[in-house]
């Protein structure tokens, strides 16, 4: 099931620096107010300018959000439905 791809983004993740693990603010779990994010490069960026991530490469990055994005709008979909 997994692949040479699998563990070469394995590595990629083990080898960024310390600096950019720590640009997300850990405490603070993504909420609705963090949406929609965009991509910036590599960044993920919230809403309020703050990086919440960091992805291997700028195409990684779009799809991330493009899904994060996907999720927000389903989550706030099945809350109009109630």
């Amino acid at each position: 099931m997994f692949g040479t791809d699998s563990s070469q983004l394995l590595r990629r993740v083990a080898a960024v620096t310390p600096e950019c693990r720590d640009r997300s603010d850990r405490r603070s779990p993504l909420r609705g107010e963090h949406f929609p994010v965009h991509a910036n490069g590599r960044e993920i960026v919230a809403q309020d300018g703050a990086i919440i991530a960091v992805a291997g490469d700028a195409a990684m990055s779009e799809e991330i959000v493009r899904r994060l994005n996907k999720t927000d709008w389903n989550d706030q979909e099945d809350q109009w439905a109630l």
